[in-house]
């Protein structure tokens, strides 16, 4: 009979794990998951990682992110040492460097936050631009599909074109991250930006705009979210104790799990009057740099402003967490006249910007 351990299984996609039972055979391991599922995992498809002399081993297998088992018994790394398997990974790889340099990077800098006034996050800013942008974005695509994990999408040929054109006039062709937006069908009033460069727009705030302008100026506002690294300076301030216990109990693969699992609230995306007045300002340059007018951002103040049924609106609103819309529009206005006057293109044409506008009009309502 082959023998085995109970270990802890991470697919790589979820930072939730699952118990297993992991046999060894001669050439690989086989694991027997609660469900009566079994995999079987060739001894050349996977690496083995030991970070610390009494820490667990763990089997890694696939791109990043990868397929981890976790398996805290010491018996098994020395049966691995006499099978003499200990060899093909018996060092952390750069993946996982780059994990363990995003830990220390968070306890530090999150310990930091902590103590400082989160309205002054220099510190934390500093430290945050070495955290690995791939990171950045597993983060974000986790924290969305946790927030929203049965959203519905919208998608039509022609307004998935709009998109595309409205995106690619946007952004900087030198801006290291990848953005990707996702419109999803729903009544709110609001648009989110989680680490790494996902971007949500929900079916309610476009609905409600009247031009392709105004929506330029709310997307260059959560772009700057994103370049400015807002939501990991919250995430590192919100999880930097909870992971420094993990690693204390030396469960470094627990440590995403932990993570990740602190995602699932929407302090993450709770900007800070800072960080929301720094977005704002940010995006009037970002829209001027693109050859558009920094005022983009004003209209669609100004147009909510204006619109009391969508202020008034029971769902949650755009601005509910933002500092006071009077005073925004007066801080832009204050920066756009000490800048120069900016480009008149306009983001698209009216035909495009009705497809993107009812993107969702033949998707049925959750």
């Amino acid at each position: 009979m082959p023998q085995s351990w109970d270990a802890k299984y991470f697919d790589g996609k979820s930072p939730q794990s699952m118990l297993v039972r992991l046999q060894l055979l001669p050439k690989g391991v086989m694991l027997h998951f609660m469900d009566g599922r079994s995999q079987h995992w060739k001894h050349e498809s996977f690496s083995i990682v030991r970070d610390r002399e009494s820490g667990p081993v763990r089997l890694l297998r696939g791109d990043f992110p990868q397929e981890t088992v976790e398996i805290p018994d010491h018996s098994f790394a020395a049966i691995l040492e006499q099978k003499g398997w200990s060899g093909k990974g018996w060092r952390t790889s750069w993946k996982q460097k780059s994990i363990s340099v995003f830990a220390a990077i968070v306890l530090f800098s999150g310990i930091l936050y902590w103590i400082l006034d989160p309205e002054k996050p220099g510190i934390t800013r500093w430290m945050v631009q070495w955290i690995p942008v791939s990171l950045e974005e597993q983060l974000g695509e986790m924290t969305l599909t946790q927030l929203f994990p049965n959203r519905q999408t919208c998608s039509t040929p022609k307004g998935d074109r709009a998109l595309e054109t409205f995106m690619l006039s946007l952004i900087p062709r030198d801006d290291p991250y990848r953005y990707n937006i996702e419109i999803i069908r729903s009544p709110q009033v609001n648009a989110l930006a989680f680490p790494g460069g996902k971007l949500v727009l929900f079916s309610g705030l476009l609905e409600s705009l009247s031009s392709a302008e105004s929506l330029a100026g709310i997307l260059a506002h959560e772009i700057q979210h994103v370049r400015l690294q807002h939501g990991t300076q919250n995430l590192m301030r919100q999880l930097a104790f909870s992971g420094m216990v993990k690693l204390m109990a030396s469960d470094s693969g627990a440590f995403l799990e932990q993570m990740l699992e602190g995602a699932k609230t929407l302090a993450i995306l709770n900007y800070s009057r800072s960080f929301e007045t720094e977005a704002d300002l940010g995006a009037a340059e970002l829209l001027k740099q693109q050859g558009f007018s920094q005022d983009f951002l004003v209209q669609a103040f100004r147009a909510f402003e204006n619109n009391k049924a969508v202020l008034d609106s029971a769902v949650p609103q755009y601005f509910s967490t933002h500092p006071d819309l009077n005073e925004r529009i007066k801080n832009l206005e204050n920066q756009n006249r000490s800048l120069e006057s900016s480009g008149t293109g306009k983001i698209l044409n009216p035909q495009s910007w009705k497809e993107l506008k009812n993107i969702c009009a033949n998707v049925n309502s959750p």
